[in-house]
């Protein structure tokens, strides 16, 4: 029965498949009924999602798991090693490294970390006049820019100087076509 159902399936995808290279649509049932076979495309895609939504979510959830477990396992090991080369740095205050046949323990140099107050530290900046050391970004306001200038085929015009607006140039798109089906 299986092999019948799939010899069927593919016969009829055959001739849905001659149907569309012959199909125009001229008239207005045709042109629902091509509005119909979208809107059963569509539930098909939102069906779709909806599987893939539920077993990405179940992958995900595995491999969170899977993930923790193993991290779990990671800091394990490494609050072992590290009691271990404190305990070396203790008898051997010169200890910095080890290299072992999986692997190296060490300890390593860090450079002092900045936490910035940016308001407090340009306020100091601007006052010990050290500006140079201070970033200033400068861009255009685009809404402003298209409310101040007037449009003329591909460029933007000063409506006060008739001066040809550098750096812009207008791109005149096509309408775009829109299908809306109903819902139900």
């Amino acid at each position: 029965m299986n092999e019948l159902q799939s010899s069927l399936n593919q016969y009829l995808e055959e001739q849905e498949q001659t149907e569309r290279e012959s199909f125009v649509v001229d008239t207005d049932e045709k042109a629902n009924w091509a509005l119909r076979k979208i809107k059963q495309a569509q539930q098909k895609q939102i069906e779709a999602n909806a599987l893939a939504t539920e077993e990405q979510d179940k992958i995900e959830a595995w491999y969170q798991s899977e993930r923790e477990k193993a991290q779990r396992d990671i800091d394990y090991f490494q609050g072992m090693l590290a009691h271990y080369a404190v305990k070396k740095r203790e008898k051997d205050p010169k200890f910095k490294s080890q290299k072992l046949p999986n692997g190296r323990i060490k300890f390593v140099k860090k450079q002092p970390a900045f936490n910035y107050k940016d308001e407090t530290v340009v306020k100091y900046l601007e006052e010990s006049e050290r500006e140079d050391l201070l970033k200033v970004t400068k861009e255009p306001k685009k809404a402003e820019i298209k409310k101040a200038f007037v449009i003329n085929e591909d460029k933007l015009i000063d409506p006060e100087t008739g001066e040809v607006v550098d750096g812009i140039t207008v791109e005149h798109l096509e309408d775009e076509f829109k299908v809306e089906v109903d819902k139900e």
